[in-house]
């Protein structure tokens, strides 16, 4: 893969080492980004096949060369919440920000999820031409309009809770500003698709938002919904040795939300609760996301800059200051954990990655 907004591809020619286990199907190969075939709530299974080290990247990452690259499609005032150096919804509902620091997050990993998928807006096969897509939790509009560029015939339209989207877009896109989780003032059974992305931190009941969504789509019309878990996951032992301060992190993180009756990572849950509401034909893919360009593999190495950037450069900030604060840990401490976190991300020698899920459903014909 070439160079990608400027961002120069690390030497490659190196020694390698392969870190394997036994399970259920990594595969890595020229043809793009690792695969895992999983089925139903295995997303927490561990890989199987292999991931090579490039020893070249173990000298460490620096700033320079992990800055961020997507820049900001600008911002409107809004009466909401700041604090911690950044803008929220004035719901208070929503743990993440709304801010310039989070649009550049949502598209860097917009970015991120069409270089998992080869390129592809969708892990879903559209097979028909779709006459009505919905697009929830739209965040910058960026799927929604590239979706809409690619199916011009279609009605796009994007829901956020914050009015964060560009006001020049394709004539067959359209955003609003509206709760999904309350009842959908929308005609049932029109939609043909249904795109549901980044709302963890946002979500408390996903079993009544499937159920809404069962209920207003088309018979034969199909749902997606996608997420980065956040999870480390290491196939060899640096993780332990190297990321205290990552697991540190990950095991507060996930208790905190726990004990607010959030779930930040639902993803191995999701199949199950939409077969519960009766959807047909699920199915559980993920894709390994390397943090850092730490594999040999190009396209492997390339998504782990890319990722390691999202991370550093507003990822870990903006998931945990709210959540943490919220909790009663004082602003201060969050910060001295988070750049704890950051150095031992930028540490090449810690083989970890996390995956990008992709649940697809289909509603009954008829």
């Amino acid at each position: 893969m070439s160079s990608t907004n400027g961002l120069q591809q690390p030497h490659l020619d190196s020694d390698v080492t392969t870190i394997s286990t036994i399970g259920a199907g990594l595969e890595a190969d020229a043809s793009g980004p690792a695969l895992v075939h999983e089925t139903e709530s295995e997303a927490g299974d561990d890989v199987d096949s292999a991931i090579e080290v490039d020893f070249d990247s173990d000298s460490g990452y620096d700033d320079g060369s992990i800055h961020s690259i997507i820049s900001s499609l600008g911002s409107f005032e809004f009466d909401d919440i700041l604090q911690h150096g950044h803008r929220y919804h004035g719901s208070g509902s929503v743990l993440l920000p709304n801010d310039e620091s989070e649009q550049d997050r949502l598209d860097l990993q917009h970015h991120i999820l069409k270089m998992c998928l080869d390129g592809a807006l969708t892990a879903t096969s559209l097979l028909n031409s779709p006459q009505h897509i919905l697009d929830i939790g739209t965040g910058t509009g960026i799927w929604a309009i590239e979706i809409g560029d690619k199916y011009p015939s279609a009605q796009i339209t994007g829901i956020d809770l914050s009015r964060i989207q560009p006001s020049w877009v394709p004539p067959n896109v359209e955003f609003e500003i509206d709760d999904v989780t309350k009842p959908w003032a929308r005609t049932k059974g029109s939609i043909d698709f249904i795109h549901i992305r980044n709302m963890v931190g946002s979500i408390r009941d996903w079993k009544a938002l499937f159920a809404e969504a069962l209920e207003h789509l088309k018979p034969g019309g199909t749902i997606e919904v996608t997420d980065i878990r956040t999870r480390f996951e290491c196939l060899d032992d640096t993780f332990a040795e190297r990321g205290k301060s990552c697991k540190e992190w990950q095991d507060a993180f996930h208790e905190i939300a726990k004990d607010m009756g959030m779930d930040f990572d639902p993803t191995p849950k999701v199949p199950g609760w939409l077969k519960e509401v009766g959807f047909e034909q699920v199915h559980l893919e993920s894709r390994v996301i390397p943090v850092g360009p730490w594999p040999r593999d190009k396209k492997l190495k390339t998504l782990g800059v890319y990722y390691l950037s999202h991370m550093l450069d507003g990822g870990m900030e903006n998931y945990s200051m709210m959540l943490f604060t919220n909790a009663g840990w004082e602003a201060t401490s969050v910060h001295a954990l988070l750049g704890k976190v950051r150095s031992e991300l930028k540490d090449a020698g810690m083989h970890t990655f996390t995956k990008a899920c992709f649940v697809t459903g289909r509603k009954r014909l008829a």
